[in-house]
């Protein structure tokens, strides 16, 4: 494939994604993104067979876009509740600056568009709960983790991970009460 044609994927990427912010996920269809992008219906489907395979497009670049700034590497500093707050703060900022506008119409997106949403997002939750794992592992002070003898730390990941999301669905800024709960326990 030539650079023109990554490019024409790219264009045609923008221009759902412009469309999904600006107006919601359910308003992205290819006769509207083959007019603003300038690049023929035809051409759209060679990149897209369908609008599904766009709108999943768009779900999967979003999902990618918070993940630009949360990896291992981010994290020099072993401090497991600092690098907590870190991966609760990009999620927070990358999901607000979404959520109003089509976030909560997935809903809308039919039963097979809906399904492999909702697996996309899966893969990327489940990317972050392993990260979460592993910065446990690197915090030289929760070696012997203090509820060791009470729970498993995949079972104190998922108790974090299950929390944060709460919090992020309810739309809390905030995640230093809770930070300062587990600290306790």
């Amino acid at each position: 494939m030539d650079n023109r044609n990554e490019n024409y994927k790219e264009i045609i990427l923008a221009e759902a994604k412009e469309i999904a912010i600006n107006e919601g996920i359910s308003k992205i269809n290819i006769r509207t993104v083959a007019k603003n992008s300038g690049i023929a219906i035809g051409t759209i489907y060679n990149y897209f067979h369908s609008k599904g395979d766009l709108l999943i497009a768009v779900i999967e670049d979003f999902w990618k876009g918070a993940f630009k700034e949360i990896g291992l590497t981010s994290f020099s500093n072993g401090d497991f509740y600092q690098n907590l707050e870190i991966i609760y703060n990009i999620l927070y900022i990358y999901i607000s600056k979404l959520k109003e506008s089509w976030l909560e119409q997935l809903s809308l997106l039919k039963s097979k568009e809906k399904l492999l949403g909702k697996q996309k997002e899966k893969e990327y939750l489940e990317k972050i709960h392993h990260i979460i794992l592993r910065l446990m592992d690197m915090d030289n002070n929760l070696k012997a983790y203090p509820w060791c003898h009470i729970i498993t730390k995949e079972k104190m990941t998922e108790f974090i991970f299950d929390n944060m999301l709460i919090m992020l669905k309810k739309g809390e800024e905030d995640i230093g009460f809770f930070i300062e709960i587990l600290k306790r326990i």
